[in-house]
């Protein structure tokens, strides 16, 4: 009843508004409801337009990215302004109309909605304003197992575009909707012991929690009325967990940003299949419109430079890695090639032909561990862990390592020292007998953005959230024994 009583408030305001008169084809416009979540139904409600005339109904959003110069240094998220034409409405011979909507998912805060006639001119507008909130999609898993957690209706603004979540009241990173018009997905790692738990989201543009969220935020509690803290139940495993794994990987193509300058424009041609893998994979590199019969030396790049030594990162040659090929007498070759270990994203490839460089090619290397040992032992045991693939890039660069959902620290996987093609990590074994985890998550390291202060912690929406390429996460299982 009072909702009924509050539109009906809301339709006089406009109509008396329509009684003062205005130029050109005149209505009213209502809402049923003036804020919701994603996946509520609305409707529209016309009132006063001409009759039996059509008009669009249009939604104002933004379409939201990160701003990445040269597909390596992250400015921050941006966002610009984006109008759906979402339905198409035909006035009775009252000259009113009734649509129902659902919201679809997109970015929180205020949107406008507007009555448009078919030459683009809007008669009436009115708000909405998405709700953010945050769905489980399951309450229990096995040890070792994960936590699904789904946001909708983030962002855009500064205070709404960072969340960040607990297990047990510890801090384990940070989920954000940049991407995906405001959605985002985090899966928390089901650590023991097995039993119950709680996981809980916050909010705060700083990155951590901001305990008074729901109690004296003047943005409201973080749900907004919805549940944002669950109780959930670790189970005992039906077999022992995996002890090392990485998240699958998709298929990717090498960034021509990464690329070195060659020496000399021709119509040679150089391929590799695939384009994206671990250190280990077989690959055909491929050439053509080469000159006939004719020596081609093939040529690995990796990236080399230190930031906070002021050094530039630039692709450095490394000659010795790659076979030198022979052309037939059409120009053309293929050579097969296992991929090295070494530091991850885009390495190129260049073909020297009496010493010039005349075309480019590039493997996309993906992350894997190369070491994980032992995988069982008492407390205070060192757990060695080496991790190749790793980028060079910004947000690539920095995994963060979480032990038991309990944040440790980040890692560098740019080094200039070519011997050093993997990322050595030593960690103490800590807590009860029993499984424990450790899970490296992407960061995004560092931002131009100063007033956003999450670069360097765990990107847990890492999965459809993260600049540039989808990088996974690296995942791990050891066994605290007795002593």
């Amino acid at each position: 009843m009072d909702d009924d009583v509050s539109v009906s408030a809301g339709l006089e305001d406009k109509l008396r508004e329509h009684r003062r008169g205005s130029g050109g084809p005149s209505g009213t416009l209502v809402l049923s409801d003036a804020e919701g979540f994603v996946g509520d139904t609305i409707t529209f409600q016309g009132r006063n337009f001409p009759a039996n005339q059509q008009f669009e109904i249009q939604w104002h959003s933004t379409n939201g990215r990160w701003g990445v110069l040269q597909a390596n240094e992250i400015v921050g998220p941006q966002y610009e302004p984006r109008t759906d034409t979402i339905a198409t409405v035909r006035t009775d011979d009252s000259g009113t109309f009734d649509e129902e909507w659902t919201i679809p998912q997109d970015y929180g805060g205020s949107h406008a909605v507007e009555v448009v006639t078919d030459d683009g001119e809007t008669v009436d507008r009115a708000e909405f304003e998405i709700q953010p909130w945050f769905e489980l999609e399951n309450t229990t898993a096995e040890l070792g197992d994960s936590f699904t957690i789904r946001g909708y209706g983030i962002g855009p603004n500064v205070i709404t575009n960072n969340y960040q979540v607990t297990w047990d009241n510890g801090f384990v990173g940070f989920m954000t909707g940049v991407m995906n018009r405001g959605t985002a997905t985090a899966e928390i790692r089901a650590v023991g012991p097995p039993g119950k738990h709680v996981i809980q989201m916050w909010r705060n543009y700083r990155g951590v929690p901001y305990l008074q969220n729901n109690t004296q935020s003047p943005f409201g509690p973080v749900g907004q009325g919805r549940q944002s803290r669950w109780a959930v139940e670790v189970t005992e495993p039906s077999e022992p967990p995996r002890t090392a794994w990485v998240d699958r990987q998709l298929d990717e193509q090498p960034i021509e940003l990464h690329y070195p300058d060659i020496d000399e424009d021709t119509d040679a041609q150089l391929d590799i299949t695939p384009t994206s893998g671990q250190a280990g994979t077989t690959a055909f590199v491929t050439g053509e419109n080469f000159p006939p019969n004719e020596e081609v030396d093939l040529v690995w790049y990796r990236h080399e430079g230190h930031r906070p030594k002021g050094i530039q990162i630039t692709p450095v040659a490394k000659p010795d890695r790659l076979p030198t090929v022979t052309t037939d007498d059409e120009g053309s070759f293929q050579q097969e090639i296992e991929i090295e270990v070494d530091e991850g994203s885009t390495r190129p490839i260049t073909a020297r032909v009496d010493g010039r460089e005349v075309a480019v090619t590039g493997f996309v290397l993906q992350p894997s561990i190369e070491k994980f040992e032992p995988t069982s032992g008492p407390v205070d045991t060192t757990i060695e862990i080496e991790l190749s693939g790793i980028g060079w890039a910004i947000y690539e660069n920095a995994p963060y390592l979480v032990y038991d959902n309990k944040p440790l620290g980040y890692t560098c996987g740019l080094s200039n020292d070519d011997e050093k093609r993997v990322l050595e990590i030593e960690i103490p074994a800590t807590g009860e007998p029993g499984w424990h985890f450790i899970d490296a998550y992407p960061t995004l390291f560092e931002m131009r953005d100063d007033e956003l202060e999450f670069a360097i912690r765990p990107h847990l929406s890492y999965l459809d959230n993260h600049p540039v390429r989808p990088l996974p996460a690296l995942h791990f299982a050891f066994e605290v024994t007795e002593e």
